[in-house]
Order: C-alpha cells, then sequence, then structure tokens
C-alpha cells in the first residue's frame, strides 16, 4: 500500500474550466513571475485558484467556444469526512464565477488526497464565453471581493431562491450564436424564476395556479391576486430598486404567446440588455455585494456603476 505523507492525505486537487478570470497574488517561477492565484477564504477554507499562463496574458482566444481546462484549485488541511463539504464549496464559488462571466466555470474532476492518483471526474459540458463581464476579469482581487463578500448568502440563499439555475439561465443566454429571441425568452424565464422564488420566500400563498393577496377568497377568481408585475416591483423594492416592465412584459407575452417578436431587431437587443442589468444588480444588491462593477448594456459599458 502507498505511503503517502500527511500533506498528500489533507490536500484536495480540483480541475476547472471556463474560469477566465485574472490573478491577485503573485507566483515565482525560476526566474520569471506571474501573477497568477486567486485566494478564496470561504467557509473555514482557503480555496487557492491557480490561472493557466495563456489565462493571464490574455491568449485563449482560440480556446473561446471551446471546454477550455483554465484552473486547478488546491484546498489543504481537508479531513476525508469533510472531502464533500468542500467539493460543494468549489462548486459554490464556481457559480458565483459564472455569474461574474456570464459563462459556466465548472469543476469537473477532483483528486484526494492531491497526488494520490484517486481521481475523480464528471462527465460535465459548457464553453469558454467572454462577453460583458460583472467585473473587469483580470481584476482578481476585485473578484475575490467578490466572492468573499457574497458566498454565505449565496449558501443562505442558493437553494430557496434557485441561484444556481438563475446563473446557468444567463450564462445560456449568453452562448454563442444564440438567437435574440432565445435570449429574450431566458432572460424573461430567469426573471420568472426569481419573482417565483420570491414570493415563496416571503410565504405568499400559492393557490390554483397563482400567488394570492391576504385577502384573497376561492370565490374572488382573479381578485385580490398578485401578477407578474406586483411581484417584481415588490422584489425589486425589496432591495431599493425600481424598473418600468411595461415594455418587458409586453415583449414577453408576445414571445411565450407567438414564439416571434414584431420588434426590430434593435429593439429587442436594447430591452433585453435592460433586463439582463436588471437582474445583474438585481442578484448583487440581494447577495450583499458593495462597490462597483460593469453594466452589460452596450450604451452603459465604460461607465463604472457602484452599489453603496
Amino acid at each position: 500500500m502507498q505511503n503517502l505523507t500527511p500533506a498528500l492525505q489533507t490536500e484536495l486537487r480540483a480541475s476547472v474550466a471556463n474560469c477566465l478570470i485574472g490573478g491577485d497574488k503573485i507566483t515565482k517561477t525560476g526566474n520569471s513571475w506571474i501573477r497568477d492565484l486567486v485566494v478564496f477564504d470561504c467557509g473555514g477554507y482557503r480555496y487557492r485558484f491557480r490561472q493557466r499562463p495563456e489565462i493571464i496574458h490574455n491568449k485563449f482566444n482560440q480556446c473561446r467556444g471551446t471546454f477550455f481546462e483554465t484552473t486547478e484549485v488546491t484546498v489543504a488541511d481537508v479531513a476525508e469526512d469533510k472531502m464533500q463539504e468542500v467539493k460543494i464549496a468549489i462548486e459554490r464559488i464556481c457559480w458565483l464565477l459564472s455569474f461574474v462571466g456570464s459563462c459556466r466555470v465548472i469543476p469537473f474532476e477532483y483528486e484526494y488526497p492531491n497526488g494520490s492518483g484517486r481521481i475523480h471526474s464528471s462527465a460535465v459540458s459548457g464553453v469558454a464565453q467572454y462577453f460583458r463581464p460583472v467585473f473587469v476579469m483580470h481584476d482578481g482581487a476585485l473578484i475575490k471581493s467578490f466572492v468573499e463578500q457574497t458566498y454565505n448568502n449565496y449558501v443562505l440563499h442558493e437553494q430557496p431562491r434557485k441561484l444556481n439555475v438563475l446563473i446557468d439561465y444567463l450564462a445560456q443566454a449568453e452562448a454563442p450564436g444564440q438567437l435574440m429571441e432565445v435570449k429574450l425568452i431566458l432572460v424573461f424565464v430567469a426573471l420568472e424564476n426569481l419573482k417565483h422564488t420570491f414570493a415563496h420566500s416571503k410565504g405568499i400563498r400559492f393557490k390554483d395556479g397563482n400567488f394570492r393577496k391576504p385577502t384573497w377568497k376561492p370565490s374572488d377568481k382573479n381578485r385580490n391576486t398578485y401578477f407578474f408585475k406586483d411581484l417584481v416591483k415588490m422584489m425589486l423594492d425589496d432591495v431599493n430598486m425600481t424598473y418600468d416592465l411595461t415594455s418587458a412584459k409586453r415583449l414577453r407575452n408576445q414571445l411565450i404567446h407567438t414564439g416571434l417578436s414584431e420588434q426590430s431587431y434593435n429593439f429587442n437587443r436594447e430591452l433585453y440588455e435592460d433586463v439582463h442589468d436588471l437582474i445583474r444588480e438585481y442578484l448583487l444588491r440581494f447577495l450583499g455585494y458593495r462597490g462597483h462593477y460593469s453594466p452589460y448594456a452596450f450604451e452603459r459599458r465604460g461607465v463604472i456603476a457602484v452599489i453603496e
């Protein structure tokens, strides 16, 4: 039987794909230096994300649109009975990083203990993409701050608010070659998801396919019922946001009922960008992030938005 050192017995290694973030800490390799490491302190462990050099040097254009192994993650001092807990935490950090870049960041291989050859791999799918991220992707310090600020709230709300599903909708909407109608449907479904889980989280009664006001009785039919705009307004009020949903609701109904939009491509694109930004800001606020970020909409790119 192989004789493992104590260090090997307690370190977990993971391989991650499609993570295009920059580093925060500098590593020395021979006579050269590279800022390739981000260390996330979450849930009592330190997760060391080390990026491949081509990610740090922005030489990954040829890998966009492909499944691209980008990152090695190591976690020290992991007891065997805590291994599953740590793996779940890595997946949660990767969901937050997926939100950062609107790109599925995917852990696909684990080795425990590191160096033992005991490797577990998963069949996964997803491609690297880089388009209008939430933060400047090479700013590892800012991304570290975001993850560490929001991790505990993400853990708390991941299941009741279906946050991983929401983030996946946003990433799928940004998939290469996606039709504008499909992009719109995905962000509208994401908004529906947020609205629905918000109502459940507030204990609003769901009866006969609708959310009902406290005064509702079965004889009321659709009276005393919360509709889409009501619940989204309540949801936004909860994080001190406002938004005029008229155009979004009209286009949402048109797409759901006919499958096509009668509006121009530019109108659809601008509305898609607005709704994407609405969801982006809502999720940042809901998770408790404080600091600056980049809006999604083209006309707002380059303008630094701040949540105080």
